[in-house]
């Protein structure tokens, strides 16, 4: 029986970053890792300078592949789209993540911190028992018993520790599926490209994230049909970038957007990141919330497993301002997935890069349905709703 103060499940963003803050308090740590790699799970790789700063890591070229200066946001009509400058909003700079290597600087982190990580090490079973939880864990083929005193859930969708101890009411996914691809022909290599439309992406988008100027993550997340014919169709009909590029690398993965579950705490367990559904709904972004999500779990399960008690409420009320972005930016999604591609053409001409970003993250949502008042068209449908939403 191995025993630790804590042990989290997952090496993902927030796992990590929740076992370097575990180990800070003092607290013995065990991650365990299921794959034999970091950064295996399929993901556009875009984050912001902000991702990096909540991170506490430093902006350096061995994980940063490209950095974004814009972003384009194109309607159905792609003659008609909305342009988003960082700097005009004055939004630090973003950037093309290299993941895989971007988390094993995280991992490097939490090692220096004290953390024990195990690879290709998955959790079986997860068993209450006096003074904490037994895990059964396979590693490397051998069957391993390690106790905790606090158990960080950070497994993904389909989390063992959701399943045991949390009710998901409400989790929805997207699938998603993502080319890397190169010889393609970008252009403009530091602005992200979305693409909307119930013909392009049913209740969903596309993407265009450049690593460089003829490597990009090309991909598509849509609900109610295969994800993979959309995909190709999309590349199909932009020749002018995709004619002469090849695909390197196919990843798949389904992306929760149903909003943070009721409750992410159950005893001395925590929930975070995709497991919980930690997600912005509208983009379909995860990095940003999870790390924040594990560096406020790893605090507050280092100090409850030295402490020998745990506050329930901590963890929840310190991530309330990421738990009320998510619940907006769900709002906005389950309007917007009712309008027509000539609707979402004409939000094209209303909304400014400003709006577009709000909407996207939740923030200040109840600014665009007061501007949405003006349309007579959008008032009912969209700004009321909005307007309703204003809760922090």
């Amino acid at each position: 029986m191995e025993n630790y103060d804590v042990v989290v499940i997952g090496a993902g963003p927030a796992g990590l970053m929740a076992a370097r803050k575990a180990s800070g308090t003092g607290a013995s740590v065990l991650i365990l890792e299921k794959e034999k790699a970091l950064g295996t799970k399929v993901c556009g790789e875009a984050t912001s300078g902000s991702t990096l700063k909540d991170a506490e890591i430093e902006p350096s070229p061995r994980f940063i592949a490209n950095s974004v200066r814009a972003i384009s946001v194109h309607a159905p009509d792609e003659s008609k789209q909305v342009e988003i400058f960082s700097e005009e909003l004055g939004f630090s700079e973003g950037y093309i993540l290299e993941k895989a290597i971007f988390l094993r600087e995280l991992a490097s982190v939490a090692v220096k911190k004290g953390a024990e990580i195990w690879v290709r090490s998955e959790a079986r079973d997860i068993a209450p028992v006096q003074g904490g939880y037994n895990v059964a864990v396979n590693k490397f083929g051998q069957s391993i018993s390690v106790k905790a005193k606090v158990l960080i859930g950070c497994d993904g969708i389909n989390s063992l520790v959701a399943k045991k101890f949390f009710k998901r009411e409400g989790y929805e996914i997207i699938p998603s599926i993502q080319y890397k691809m190169v010889n393609c022909n970008l252009g403009e290599v530091n602005t992200l490209d979305f693409y909307l439309g119930q013909k392009v992406a049913p209740l969903g988008y596309a993407w265009i994230f450049p690593k460089s100027g003829d490597k990009a993550n090309v991909g598509i997340g849509i609900r109610g049909a295969p994800a993979k014919p959309y995909l190709d169709r999309f590349i199909a009909n932009h020749p002018e970038k995709f004619e002469n590029a090849r695909i390197v690398e196919v990843d798949a993965a389904p992306v929760p957007i149903g909003g943070q579950i009721r409750k992410v705490v159950h005893g001395n367990i925590l929930l975070c990141g995709d497991a919980a559904g930690q997600v912005v709904p509208l983009t379909g972004g995860g990095i940003h919330s999870a790390i924040i999500a594990g560096r406020i779990a790893g605090e507050v399960g280092g100090k409850g497993a030295l402490s020998g008690e745990l506050d329930p409420k901590e963890y929840p009320v310190k991530y309330r301002y990421w738990k009320s972005r998510i619940d907006k930016s769900l709002t906005v999604l389950r309007l917007i997935e009712k309008l027509t591609d000539p609707e979402f053409n004409q939000l094209a001409e209303i909304l400014t890069g400003q709006d577009i970003i709000d909407l996207a993250n939740g923030m200040n949502v109840e600014r665009v349905g007061k501007k949405l008042l003006d349309h007579p068209h959008f008032a009912e449908r969209l700004a009321e709703a909005l307007l309703g939403n204003q809760e922090d």
